[in-house]
Order: C-alpha cells, then structure tokens, then sequence
C-alpha cells in the first residue's frame, strides 16, 4: 500500500511534466500561414558581401531552435524536481533513523526517556521516504541522461572536425 502510493505520488509528478511540455508535433503539424510574395524576405542568391568574412550563416531553422529550446527546458525541470524528490527522500530518511539513533544512544548511557514515538516515527517515515527515494532516483537518471544527450544535439554547437584540405590534414573548430 505504501509502495502504490508513494508510486502513484512519483507518477503524478512526472505526467503533470508531460502535459506542461510544449509538444514539439503540434508545432510541426500545423500548415505554415500563407504570405504574400511581397513579405517575404527573399534574398539574390548571387549578391556578394551578404556573409561576412569569418562569420558563419546560421542556418538552422528557427523552429528547430524553438523545439530545441521547449525540449531543454522540460529535460531541465523534470531533471530539477527529480532530484529534488530524490534529496528530499534522502533527507527524510536520514532525519528520523538519527533521531532514533540519538534516543538508543542516550538509552544505552542509563537515561531514562521514552522514545516511543521516536521509534514510531522512524517506523513510519523511513520506508515511506526510503520509497520515495528509491522511485525518484530512477526518473531522476533518466531526465539527466536524457539533457547529457540533448545538450550534445545543440543547433549551433560547434563541433571539431578533422579533413583533407589544400595543405594536407586540415583541423577546423
């Protein structure tokens, strides 16, 4: 019972992520609005001095950009209240198992206390967030592993890239 819980409490948080993501779909799917010719920013193919020298064009589309920025930022918080969960869980595991360790301790050492509702305490909250973390660390992995890779699929990053050129090897940054 108090595993389904703890699971059922994991999995709202995680679907309530899924529905606040922009889907990347709906975007594309929609038919791009017709303008007249006259908007349009149309370029001569064969004008010079349009690209600096030493300066790239960005030839990424901005909806790609778009995409990719919507997908970062839910990787982002998902990955935040994952770990956060995770942190949480730990925290609250380890309060109440020290608060019982203090209570046997000063039991050892002669003193005469009850430490009733400590050990009630920790009985209660401990499996409950020992759960909690244990099911947060697993999504909380996965929305990490998950930016790692995203952030490698970055639309203007820039990657090394070694060639054959005029000269020979040709390493370009």
């Amino acid at each position: 019972m108090l595993a389904r819980s703890s699971l059922t409490l994991l999995l709202c948080c995680t679907s309530t992520l899924a529905a606040a993501k922009e889907p990347a779909q709906v975007a594309a799917a929609q038919a791009p609005v017709a303008r007249p010719l006259a908007a349009r920013n149309v370029e001569p193919a064969n004008q010079p001095g349009l690209i600096s020298p030493g300066k790239e064009p960005d030839i990424v589309p901005p909806d790609y950009k778009r995409d990719w920025r919507t997908e970062q930022r839910f990787l982002q918080v998902g990955t935040g209240v994952s770990w956060a969960l995770a942190g949480l869980g730990t925290i609250g595991l380890i309060v109440p198992l020290a608060m019982l360790g203090r209570c046997n301790n000063a039991q050892d050492a002669g003193a005469m206390i009850d430490c009733s509702q400590e050990r009630r305490t920790a009985g209660i909250m401990a499996p409950i967030l020992g759960v909690l973390t244990a099911a947060a660390i697993v999504p909380a992995v996965m929305f990490t592993r998950r930016l790692v890779k995203h952030d490698d699929r970055r639309p203007d990053k820039r990657r090394a890239a070694v060639g054959v050129g005029a000269g020979g090897l040709q390493l370009q940054f």
